[in-house]
């Protein structure tokens, strides 16, 4: 799905998407974001972004983003059908899990 940031809040880690084809706006966590190893997972109001998501409430919003990526981004594969393309024919991949880990003091 291709999408525009709406909104984005670095310092809470989140944000709301809008696309044409989704009925309403759609909450995005950092966690969702697919960046180069390292990188700082944040999006700029106004970006262009692919994502796929799912109908879940979450903080006031009725639809959920599952995974985010930008366009010339880290190569990502947006379809859970295992044929390797997303619904535009463009061949992607995610790439490697990310992992978070928070010390505990």
């Amino acid at each position: 799905m291709r999408g525009t940031v709406q909104s984005w809040d670095d310092e809470f880690g989140w944000g709301v998407l809008t696309s044409p084809a989704v009925p309403g706006e759609i909450w995005a966590h950092f966690s969702a974001l697919r960046t180069d190893p390292g990188a700082f997972a944040s999006l700029t109001p106004g970006e262009a972004v692919f994502f796929t998501w799912e109908e879940a409430e979450q903080d006031g919003y009725l639809y959920r983003a599952l995974r985010v990526g930008r366009p010339g981004g880290p190569e990502v594969d947006w379809d859970d059908d295992d044929d390797g393309d997303d619904d535009d024919g463009d061949e992607m991949d995610w790439g490697p899990d990310v992992r978070i880990e928070f010390d505990r003091e």
